[in-house]
């Protein structure tokens, strides 16, 4: 497994590049209890989202990360959040939500160390961070784990009939959420500005709307916002304490014979589509190619809202895209464990991980090089 997570954590695999130049999708994989689909699209000048899938006999990690500020806090989990639940992992002979919390504090020192490091050079580094949903299926039990806003969702058959029903698995941490406030107030009784609504939307601090996440530690430590060198990227935040939270939510179940399949995805999906909208997608339609079903399907909406067509979606470039739409992010995780496992092989520890491309358009561009070189010769 050891091997299987540098891989995961290093470079990815070829996938499919769209006639949109900013889609990403890859084949249907393989996973130790069914076969996953993964895709993506990309709206900002640098892709800020990254999801990676490893897939090992003794358990599949899904991770889905939504960078904000920059993308560097996203590429950072992309890189190191496995590693870190891997070596704890085997430290307590096995998968726990204790293992999972551990794993996501000591990525958050991590990242700490390389802000602090990075400071005098790039002071904006104070204010970058990411969104962290983590997946893990070990045996028949399912862990989640979250921070922020993004979101997984179980479809769930109904007993007896031929439906699936959504049922949400993770909490989510943003200040639109009321019981967010109301636990931000609670935390924060001497700081009448801890939550504000600014910009149309409810923000901690008047600033950022998701509550927790990895990084963002002008939110979290005032030596980065009162320091001078920070005046190159905003005002000075008076702290009493940290405004954000690094403490993932951690949700465990049985997975049962009527859990058909799990959506892993960035709120860049959730902007546009219900859970229920989401599961019944994935419900009615055939698996090949489910998670970019997914996607184009939150495009699409996307443009309904702003009035344009979605085959004009493809001529806006990125950056300006990103008002139409956030960068997204969608994993499909199939669970069929419980029919007699089409997947009784064991998984190649060669071919097992699965990581969404670091920045889409570069990417597809380099892809696209490549095949006018290749014919060209």
């Amino acid at each position: 497994m050891l091997r299987a997570v540098a891989r995961c954590c290093g470079h990815w695999p070829p996938g499919a590049a769209a006639a949109d130049g900013m889609l990403w999708q890859t084949e249907l994989r393989p996973h130790a209890a069914g076969e996953f689909s993964m895709a993506a699209a990309q709206a900002n000048l640098a892709m800020e989202d990254q999801a990676q899938v490893l897939a090992s006999p003794s358990a599949t990690l899904v991770g889905v990360y939504d960078g904000h500020g920059g993308p560097d806090a996203s590429r950072f989990l992309r890189s190191r959040l496995f590693p870190h639940v891997q070596r704890f992992a085997t430290e307590q002979g096995g998968m726990s939500a204790e293992v999972i919390r551990r794993a996501f504090g000591a990525a958050e020192e991590e990242f700490h160390k390389q802000v602090r490091q990075e400071w005098t050079k790039r002071p904006k580094m104070a204010a970058v961070g990411s969104c962290c949903l983590m997946g893990a299926i070990s045996g028949d039990t399912l862990y989640v784990a979250n921070l922020g806003d993004s979101r997984a969702v179980l479809g769930r058959r109904v007993v007896g009939g031929g439906v699936a029903v959504a049922e949400r698995l993770s909490d989510e941490h943003n200040a639109a959420s009321e019981e967010v406030r109301r636990e931000l107030a609670a935390l924060n009784p001497d700081d009448a500005q801890i939550v504000v609504h600014a910009r149309g939307a409810w923000r901690v601090k008047g600033i950022i709307q998701v509550s927790r996440s990895i990084g963002d530690f002008y939110l979290k430590k005032p030596e980065y916002s009162l320091d001078p060198l920070f005046r190159q990227v905003g005002a000075p935040i008076a702290l009493k304490r940290p405004a954000l939270s690094a403490e993932p939510s951690i949700q465990v179940r049985k997975l049962n014979p009527n859990d058909l399949f799990l959506i892993f995805a960035s709120d860049g999906l959730w902007e546009h589509l219900t859970d229920d909208a989401a599961v019944q997608i994935v419900f009615k339609n055939p698996r090949t190619g489910i998670a970019n079903r997914l996607v184009k399907a939150a495009l699409k909406e996307a443009t309904r809202k702003r009035e344009v067509r979605y085959r004009d979606l493809r001529t806006i470039e990125r950056g300006v895209r990103r008002h139409f739409h956030d960068d997204i992010s969608v994993v499909v995780v199939y669970l069929d464990r419980h029919r007699e496992r089409r997947n009784t092989r064991v998984i190649d520890s060669s071919s097992n991980c699965t990581s969404a491309p670091v920045d889409i358009y570069s990417s597809n561009n380099h892809q696209s090089v490549e095949h006018l070189q290749s014919y060209k010769s």
